[in-house]
């Protein structure tokens, strides 16, 4: 190898190490819907479009858990602002989980037809506004979670046997994808625009808790991913264009502690570490960059929003924020194509949805 060769490698190395090192982003406040406290920001497009849930809650805590009546989804843009998406007919909580290009919106909602915490998937149009999605034969609720670029939804149902099976609805049609043998549990997460699915088949509530990540595929199947080495639970929670999967496992090597994980597209598991002085670790979403996103916490367990890139690792994203903002950024759910982050943070004694937009 020839020595202008190396000095050229070096430099590029550097180079892309600087950058990673010098990555800084905008803040933007979602804000809540009027009358609410707190919200979240769950998922967003490559638009910069942002979905999520505006909570009636006045403590702060994990906002939207889908328990308090007065919850409802919301689309955000920089155009419009939030917009309040409702809820289906005589509903009262609803929340808005996925979002694709074209700017349909899938999620949760309760009705009048339905006991109040018991939920059906939804996709909300800017034509049709917000339509039940409904259930697998004789199921009692449902949920939707991703819906890809080519209108694909993926989310579960309940099951006339009682048993939560992953779905996906097209063109308004739901489809059993099948159950990882002995769960009792399975959601199917996320989803890719080649159609590819991971989520997680539970196989015990415990004590201890069991579960597996799972991927899914036409023609092949559900494909149990497993665990780290030695662990118990796992959970696939997003999937990339590429196949590359991201979520969490615990395994002898964590202390039985959840770590962010990516599998890749071999279906090979990498345990991804934590924040400095941290014992957890759990990532929601990447782009195709295989930029990953999610939560960890520090030293002093104060959890903290988080990114991970292969050239920096896993980096504090309130180190790359103002430090006069006034924010505390403690979730990030999902990253879209250009680098820009949502989740919720803590900013004046409530959590706010956020989108980061990075400077470079």
């Amino acid at each position: 190898m020839s020595r202008p060769f190396v000095f050229a490698q070096a430099f590029a190395f550097l180079a892309v190490a600087l950058t990673a090192a010098a990555q800084t982003y905008t803040i933007t406040d979602l804000g809540v819907l009027k009358g609410n406290n707190e919200s979240s920001g769950f998922w967003l497009n490559n638009l910069g479009q942002v979905v999520g849930c505006s909570d009636v809650q006045t403590v702060q805590g994990y906002p939207c858990t889908g328990t308090q009546p007065g919850q409802h989804a919301f689309l955000w843009s920089k155009a419009t602002g939030m917009l309040d998406l409702g809820t289906l007919p005589g509903g009262n909580i609803s929340g808005g989980v996925g979002i694709n290009d074209s700017g349909a919106v899938v999620g949760y909602s309760n009705n009048a037809a339905m006991p109040a915490l018991d939920y059906v998937a939804f996709v909300w149009s800017a034509d049709s506004g917000m339509v039940n999605l409904g259930t697998l034969p004789q199921g009692t609720s449902s949920a939707a979670f991703q819906i890809n670029s080519s209108g694909v939804i993926v989310g579960d149902s309940f099951k006339s046997t009682g048993l939560v099976a992953p779905t996906t609805w097209t063109d308004g049609k739901i489809r059993n994808l099948g159950m990882i043998a002995n769960s009792v549990f399975d959601a199917g997460l996320g989803i890719n625009n080649n159609g590819q699915v991971v989520g997680e088949s539970v196989f015990s509530y415990g004590p201890p808790f069991l579960s597996h990540a799972f991927t899914w595929k036409s023609g092949a199947g559900m494909r149990d991913l497993g665990t780290l080495p030695g662990g118990v639970t796992s959970s696939a929670n997003a999937i990339n264009s590429a196949g590359t999967a991201v979520g969490q496992s615990d395994g002898t090597a964590t202390g039985g502690l959840w770590h962010a994980v990516l599998w890749d597209t071999a279906k090979k598991i990498h345990d991804l570490g934590t924040l400095a002085g941290g014992t957890y670790s759990i990532a929601f979403g990447i782009n195709d960059s295989n930029q990953i996103v999610g939560y960890g916490n520090l030293a002093n367990n104060a959890p903290h929003a988080m990114i991970w890139t292969a050239g920096a690792g896993m980096q504090d994203l309130n180190t790359m924020i103002s430090g006069g903002s006034g924010w505390v950024l403690i979730n990030a759910n999902a990253i879209n194509s250009v680098g820009q982050i949502t989740g919720y943070g803590a900013k004046n004694g409530h959590n706010h949805a956020f989108l980061l937009t990075p400077k470079n």
